[in-house]
């Protein structure tokens, strides 16, 4: 078992594609297979179950990708900061991204910062489970593209907005709500709601658990991890509700507006009492790039 095995299956667990696996690590789709098939062969199970049309998540390749994708980002960071201490090498900035989002904007500000600070490296790291309040306040990361809910309540963490995300519910082709073109929550009453255990189902402006029995709004199951969530949603036992871009599509889902809930501020946030002059540079490119592109819903 090598780290090229675990990227690819955890790619893969992703996106649900072979194909759009290998485009994102810039490889081919008979290497991705053959990693796979190596890694399956290895353990002694088949952690995907495959179609000409779908390929899906086993039971033992949901517990494996909910083990796996931690322990990844850790090695990734304990390598990134070995690296870093080489005095020729670039300082590091460790970013974590929330999933889901438009990165237009971000990957602007990115980009203007390598250009004025050549000697930081802006070390990208994928959301997990634990959520960005605790990774900044542990100093796991430095900054955060994470939405305003998941750090608000501590007042040591800053948070400056570069856009809104609009509110979707997620439910398979052949459910019930699929017919419609937007929803409210009186539209699902009685319909089961699928959760997450993680930050994103922590989110007090979305709806509390009273207003959910008010409106008679069933919360059929919490997952553990976000990808159990959306494979159960896909089973059309239910519906999930997420704040993302217009542009993002999920395999084999429907996405339909819910409209009487605000968009979501998403943006940039920090632990203010460790702001390096590293971090303010970044900030400050991010206010200036602000200043001419507004935030606005994607």
């Amino acid at each position: 078992m090598n780290t090229s095995q675990i990227r690819s299956f955890l790619t893969v667990a992703q996106t649900l594609s072979y194909v759009r696996a290998a485009e994102l690590l810039y490889t081919t789709q008979p290497v991705i297979s053959y990693q796979i098939k190596a890694l399956e062969t290895e353990l002694g199970v088949q952690l995907f179950s495959r179609t000409r049309r779908s390929v899906e998540l086993t039971p033992a390749g949901v517990y494996f990708y909910q083990q796996m994708e931690p322990l990844l980002l850790q090695l990734e960071t304990i390598v990134q900061t070995v690296q870093s201490m080489n005095a020729q090498t670039p300082k590091l900035l460790n970013l974590l991204v929330r999933r889901l989002a438009d990165y237009g904007k971000l990957t602007q500000i990115i980009k203007n910062y390598s250009e004025s600070w050549p000697l930081v490296h802006v070390n990208i790291l994928t959301q997990e489970n634990r959520g960005s309040r605790q990774l900044l306040v542990t100093e796991e990361v430095q900054m955060a593209f994470c939405y305003q809910y998941e750090v608000e309540t501590d007042p040591k963490l800053k948070f400056l907005p570069l856009m809104e995300s609009q509110y979707y519910v997620l439910v398979s082709k052949t459910h019930p709500l699929a017919a419609y073109k937007y929803l409210t929550f009186d539209d699902l009453k009685d319909q089961k709601l699928i959760l997450a255990n993680t930050e994103l189902h922590k989110n007090p402006r979305l709806i509390s658990s009273a207003e959910l029995k008010e409106k008679k709004i069933l919360v059929q199951t919490i997952y553990t991890s976000f990808d159990s969530m959306l494979i159960a949603v896909q089973s059309g036992i239910g519906f999930t509700i997420l704040p993302c871009s217009r542009s993002k599509k999920f395999s084999g889902l429907i996405k339909i507006p819910l409209k009487d809930v605000k968009p979501m501020p998403l943006g940039l946030a920090w632990y203010a009492p460790r702001a390096t002059p590293e971090i303010e540079g970044l900030i400050n490119l991010a206010q200036k790039l602000n200043q001419e592109q507004p935030p606005t819903v994607i």
